[in-house]
């Protein structure tokens, strides 16, 4: 599973790479030939650094928008990080981020980074949440790191930049402007206008660079967020997994149920057939190590 959960991020990363790289391109355009190559070469040896493991504090918080905790946040969490630890899914570093994001209540970030939203925070704080349902949220996140893989995840933030900048102002502006008939159906079909940018780059006067760049762009639009979604669900089920068998099933069905409704079936299905399978799994071991209990390795032997 894991490796196919790396081809399945490639197939996000690399395009949503090469979109971002474009794009910087056209943005510093008014850069000289040697400006260029001096910001791609010093954009290389960064996500080297990053790449390596280094300088990940502070770029975590730059590319998560979130700070260091406070002292009275890492007084509320010290009892959820010491129920992970005894169930080894501690993370290095806790973030909290700047504004709050309805999303997830705890996301991986980096190699070993988990940023948590400020109303985790606060229901901690208030006794709207308990610490096992916080360390549910950290511990997902924290095992989906595991699984990820999350060694290039802050060089391929960089990389992808300036495209995820674009695609998030599209994505506001359209949603925005989402009253005006027909705006929201205009963006699905942001692939007829790509045809008809190729076309036309490959009329007489047109530019033939400028059309296939275009649609290139365009074609990313689609299969870059659908690459992401079917590498995030491979990364969801198997950290599920590990969640669950490490005894948090029920607050991971409660988060489950929250964060998808109705449409959490299968999902929580999912996790109670973990959770069941580690029960099975401590019992035979249980009767395994019992005193005096006979074990037979092969049944036959007594024939």
């Amino acid at each position: 599973m894991r490796t196919s959960t790396k081809v399945i991020r490639l197939c996000a990363v690399v395009p949503a790479g090469l979109a971002g790289s474009f794009v910087a391109v056209i943005g510093l355009g008014f850069l000289p030939d040697a400006g260029l190559v001096i910001a791609f070469l010093g954009t290389l040896l960064f996500s080297l650094v990053l790449a390596c493991g280094w300088l990940e504090a502070p770029a975590t918080r730059v590319f998560g928008f979130a700070r260091g905790s406070r002292p009275g946040e890492r007084a509320v969490l010290a009892p959820t990080l010491a129920l992970l630890e005894k169930i080894d899914l501690v993370p290095a570093r806790v973030l909290v981020r700047l504004e709050d994001d309805e999303r997830l209540p705890a996301s991986p970030i980096g190699r070993g980074t988990v940023i948590v939203e400020p109303w985790l925070v606060q229901g901690l704080y208030e006794r709207r949440l308990t610490h096992e349902d916080a360390a549910t949220a950290i511990g997902h996140a924290v095992a989906s790191q595991r699984v990820g893989p999350a060694r290039f995840d802050l060089a391929a933030r960089l990389w992808a930049l300036p495209w995820t900048l674009v695609y998030v102002v599209v994505r506001q502006t359209a949603r925005i402007f989402s009253w005006v008939p027909a705006a929201e159906f205009a963006w699905h079909l942001r692939v007829v206008v790509g045809v008809v940018v190729v076309f036309q780059g490959f009329q007489p006067g047109g530019d033939p660079a400028l059309g296939v760049a275009t649609g290139l762009l365009v074609a990313i639009s689609y299969v870059a967020p659908a690459a992401d979604r079917a590498w995030r669900a491979a990364v969801q089920r198997d950290a599920d997994r590990i969640v669950a068998k490490r005894g948090l099933a029920g607050s991971l069905i409660q988060l489950a149920q929250w964060q998808h409704g109705s449409a959490s079936l299968e999902r929580v299905q999912r996790i109670r057939a973990a959770a069941t399978e580690q029960k099975e799994k401590k019992v035979e071991v249980a009767n395994r190590d019992e005193p005096g209990a006979l074990v037979l390795a092969h049944p036959t032997a007594l024939r």
